[in-house]
C-alpha cells in the first residue's frame, strides 16, 4: 500500500517533468526517473509523508487549468479526502505491528492452543505511555487487515491509472451519499467500497 503510494508520485512527477522533452533513450528515461525515486526512498519518507507528498502533487496537477483533469478537481480533493482517513488507519496499525513486540506461541486457559498472539506496543502521550488499541490477535483478524490494504492499494493504482489514460474519475469511482465506491473494473457494473469503516 505504501508502495503504491510512493509509485503515484514518481509516476505523477515523472510524467509531469518529462511531457515536453521528447526523451528517445530509454537510458535517459530511466534515469531521469531514478532520480526522481532518490528522494522518495529516503528513510524519512515513511508512510504520511508519503500520502502528503502524493497528495499534493496530485493537487498540484489537477489545479492547473490547462491540466486535462482540471474539471475533476474538486473529485479528485473529494476522493484522496475520503481514503485518507483509511490510509491513516491502516499506516498507524502498520507501524505498531513493524514496531511492536510479538508475543506468539503462549498458551493459557482461554487459548489452549496458543491461536492467538499479542502484539505489544506502546505510544508517549501527554497522560504518559498508552498501548496500542485495536492490533489483529489472530491470522483472521491480519488477513483482513491485509485485505483492507490491498484494497486502498487498488484504489490508489486506479486514480494513477485514470491520470495515465486520461480518463475522468468517474469512470472508476462514484459517490453515493457520503460513501465512495470504486467499480473493479470499468466495463463493468460491479462497485465495491472500502472493506471496513475507518477505525
Amino acid at each position: 500500500m505504501v508502495d503504491e503510494v510512493r509509485g503515484t508520485c514518481i509516476d505523477r512527477i515523472w510524467a509531469a517533468v518529462t511531457a515536453d522533452t521528447g526523451l528517445e533513450h530509454e537510458l535517459d528515461r530511466d534515469h531521469r526517473k531514478g532520480l526522481i525515486e532518490i528522494s522518495l526512498h529516503q528513510q524519512n519518507m515513511t508512510a504520511k509523508p508519503l500520502w502528503d507528498t502524493m497528495r499534493a502533487v496530485i493537487a498540484e496537477i489537477v489545479s492547473r487549468e490547462n491540466s486535462p483533469y482540471h474539471a475533476d478537481q474538486a473529485n479528485f480533493k473529494s476522493l484522496l479526502g475520503y481514503m485518507e482517513a483509511e490510509y491513516e488507519s491502516l499506516y498507524n496499525k502498520r507501524n505498531a505491528l513493524l514496531h511492536g513486540t510479538w508475543l506468539i506461541g503462549y498458551i493459557s486457559e482461554d487459548d489452549p492452543h496458543s491461536e492467538k498472539f499479542r502484539v505489544r506496543k506502546f505510544k508517549t502521550t501527554a497522560d504518559g505511555l498508552v498501548e496500542a488499541a485495536g492490533l489483529p490477535q489472530d491470522v483472521t483478524e491480519l488477513s483482513s487487515l491485509t485485505d483492507r490494504c490491498e484494497q486502498l492499494r487498488t484504489w490508489i493504482a486506479e486514480i494513477d491509472f485514470s491520470m495515465r489514460k486520461n480518463w475522468p474519475l468517474s469512470r472508476h469511482f462514484k459517490k453515493e451519499e457520503k460513501r465512495r465506491y470504486h467499480r473493479v473494473r470499468p466495463s463493468s457494473e460491479y462497485w465495491t467500497t472500502f472493506l471496513e469503516k475507518h477505525s
